[in-house]
């Protein structure tokens, strides 16, 4: 099954670069891409492809396989190459079985036989397939040479999996280098989904997701694991394949560091050096590293690795029992010192230690519940701890309390806040009065998601009266909530004041996820003050902050795109509209929030949108299926959804029954516009509307011809009957 990769391809026709360095584990589809770029040149010139396999080469050997190919001496091939000369036909005997190398005009076996142009001015491009780890110092230096040859016309192809000991830097610096490495050459979503179809096009979401999170877009990890999934082939499939590519290339002190990393989150060389004292394990986790061990980086934490989790699977029975628990006890401990507390409350976890997991978990910040996937893992040790141990201390409660409100949880929320009473009075006054104030930050953002906006506003204020600067977190909330308060009624000057402030307040305390979060708020404010450009250019900064290479899913990214993804849509760009809400879900597969439903609501009313009522109804299905599956409070989700439904009914009544009782999504009127509506309606002027609501005569006009728009109106009396028959108007 070959899945074309075009971004890939065309990446390296358009660099034409001296090297074109491909190093990824086995697997990647390295020699399938050259193959595929090769395919695709116009003019791709005299093509010489070396086999090389992984196995150990000598300079003769290679030196004569490459001179019989070019058909020339073998005291002269770089002499040759650094010529520009061009042989006419490729030499009679071109196959030699060790390296196995062939000479032909493209990269299809098809094209072998086909005479080449005389042309001194053809490409020469020389393909060395699947280099060997380790190199002679004498073949080393012979690629040293051959890569500063001054042929313009030559280029060399090269496929490893460990990046070879030539004279990259200087190439690079001369720019002559491409490189491209496993975060590069792994697949795409929408790759990864073109070769499930390919291979089993039956294979549901959950299985997608689960073999997309295990692989990270390893093409060989997905052809193998795919067939045991579905139950149609041994389950040591993988095995077998890491025992031949990658374990019998290592040492005895290699294997028994990667076998330990298989049992850790992350590592580093730092943490190895300490975890394996007197082994040199630092030394050792760097030449995995370097031999291409399926280590990939940790998103945004310089030096520190994760072992593909299909990898760490299949490895992880080669350690066991006491010596898998002396290792998991010892890193926890230089985890939480090295100031990695999340990985250290997992590793205590996976111990058996709850009380030690706990104890780590008071360590927490409070802000780190913002961050990456990290709700999702504290909902998960939620489930592994039991509930005593998380009710010890009310900064436990106060952080479970905060991730049951964020996960939709309004029932148990509820429940966990009231245990914060067993602790009430504390001796210390200022500290009893602290946190009084957060449970009243709490129990306000609770009543705020229940609907009910009066009790939300009176908790949130009285709060902020008694909270200090080290509660930063709690005056952001409260004021986010607030901002959202005044947004639902139409005060968009006094949510713009609390936004601000929040912003300022994230920034101080140099927050990243705290600013997105606001900004996420204040972009929804300049959509309904009707200023797109400004919303749309707001999310377009904060989506490059966070994009790059992730290779875990980021929630937060999803929410900002499901963002973009209704400002696009208010703006007529349904089908850009579309792709960004897909991106979004891709970006919360598996998280269990009330705003993932944004995304299947968007994707419904697109589809609405497209007359397509069953796919419509279908994104519907799937967004109540996965706030069940979060055990999401009903609250988070029954209006949005049923308002939903009722705009999709009305588009399937017959154009003469239909009733705009329903006005469609994200294109009902903002509430500035139906302040400026409500005051046309009173018979005001342009400029008397402008004094009372100060805002200039030209901004008036513009809310105005948008109403109209929006109304399917021409003139002002018909707007003012028409949003007095949708009841906008009284």
């Amino acid at each position: 099954m070959f899945v074309p990769r075009p971004h890939l391809s065309d990446l390296l026709k358009r660099e034409q670069r001296r090297l074109q360095l491909l190093c990824a584990p086995a697997g990647y589809g390295k020699t399938a891409l050259v193959d595929e770029y090769l395919q695709g040149l116009e003019q791709p010139g005299q093509v010489v492809w070396v086999r090389l396999g992984g196995r150990r080469q000598t300079l003769k050997s290679l030196n004569a396989a490459l001179a019989n190919a070019l058909g020339v001496a073998a005291d002269t091939v770089l002499a040759f190459l650094d010529s520009g000369n061009v042989v006419t036909e490729p030499p009679p005997s071109r196959a030699i079985l060790l390296p196995q190398l062939t000479a032909f005009p493209c990269g299809s076996e098809l094209a072998r036989d086909e005479a080449l142009p005389d042309n001194g001015n053809l490409k020469i491009r020389l393909v060395f397939d699947d280099l060997p780890a380790e190199l002679p110092t004498d073949l080393n230096h012979w690629f040293d040479q051959l890569l500063s040859l001054q042929n313009p016309h030559l280029q060399i192809l090269v496929t490893c999996r460990q990046r070879p000991d030539w004279n990259l830097p200087r190439l690079m610096l001369n720019g002559q280098l491409l490189e491209l490495d496993a975060r590069q050459l792994a697949l795409r979503p929408n790759e990864f989904e073109a070769l499930i179809n390919g291979l089993a096009p039956q294979t549901d979401t959950a299985l997608r997701v689960r073999l997309w999170h295990e692989t990270g877009g390893w093409c060989a990890g997905v052809r193998l694991l795919l067939p045991s999934a579905l139950g149609n082939a041994w389950p040591s499939l993988l095995g077998q394949y890491l025992d031949r590519e990658l374990l019998s290339r290592l040492s005895e002190a290699q294997l028994e560091v990667l076998f330990g990393l298989a049992h850790l989150s992350k590592a580093s060389a730092e943490l190895c050096e300490q975890l394996w004292e007197g082994q040199q394990a630092g030394r050792v986790f760097n030449s995995l590293l370097e031999c291409q061990a399926f280590l990939v980086p940790v998103d945004h934490q310089p030096g520190w690795f994760r072992l593909l989790p299909a990898v760490a699977q299949t490895l992880q029975g080669q350690l066991s029992g006491t010596s898998l628990n002396r290792l998991r006890l010892r890193a926890c401990q230089l985890l939480s010192v090295l100031g990695h507390v999340d990985d250290a409350v997992e590793q205590a976890l996976c111990a058996d230690q709850p009380e030690v997991a706990a104890n780590y978990m008071e360590r927490l910040w409070l802000s780190w519940i913002l961050g990456e996937r990290h709700l999702n893992k504290l909902m998960d040790w939620r489930e592994r701890i039991e509930p005593q141990l998380l009710q010890s201390s009310p900064r436990l409660i106060y952080l479970c309390a905060k991730a049951l409100l964020f996960s939709g949880r309004l029932d148990e929320a509820e429940a966990c806040l009231q245990r914060l009473g067993h602790f009430l009075p504390l001796p210390d006054p200022q500290r009893n009065q602290r946190l009084l104030a957060n449970w009243q930050g709490l129990f306000g953002t609770l009543h705020a998601l229940r609907g009910n906006t009066e009790t939300a506003r009176l908790h949130c204020r009285a709060a902020l009266e008694d909270l200090t600067t080290q509660d930063w977190l709690s005056v952001l909330l409260c004021q986010c909530i607030l901002a959202r308060i005044a947004m639902q009624t139409a005060d968009l000057s006094e949510a713009q004041t609390l936004l601000q402030s929040s912003l300022e307040l994230a920034r101080r305390q140099g927050s990243h996820e705290s600013e997105v979060l606001v900004n996420t708020d204040r972009a929804r404010l300049m959509m309904l003050q009707g200023d797109l450009n400004r919303a749309q250019a707001l999310l377009r900064t904060e989506l490059k902050r966070l994009n790059g290479s992730r290779a875990q899913p980021y929630p937060l990214l999803g929410r900002l795109l499901f963002l973009h993804g209704e400002s696009l849509l208010q703006q007529g760009q349904i089908g850009e509209a579309e792709q960004v809400a897909q991106a979004g879900l891709l970006q919360v597969r598996d998280c269990c929030a009330p705003f993932v439903l944004n995304g299947y609501l968007l994707l419904s009313e697109i589809a609405s949108r497209n007359q397509q009522p069953e796919k419509a109804h279908l994104m519907l299905y799937e967004a109540e299926r996965r706030m069940h599956w979060g055990k999401i409070d009903s609250a988070c989700y029954e209006g949005p959804i049923t308002a939903q439904k009722a705009r999709i009914a009305q588009r399937e009544q017959p154009a003469p029954t239909r009733l705009s009782v329903v006005p469609d999504y994200q294109d009902d009127l903002t509430p500035r516009e139906v302040s400026v509506l409500k005051l046309l309606a009173e018979g005001m002027s342009v400029r008397e509307v402008g004094s009372r609501l100060f805002i200039s005569e030209n901004t008036v006009k513009t809310h105005a011809k948008n109403i109209n728009v929006k109304l399917g109106a021409c003139r002002r009396t018909q707007a003012i009957n028409s949003a007095k028959a949708m009841g906008i108007l009284a």
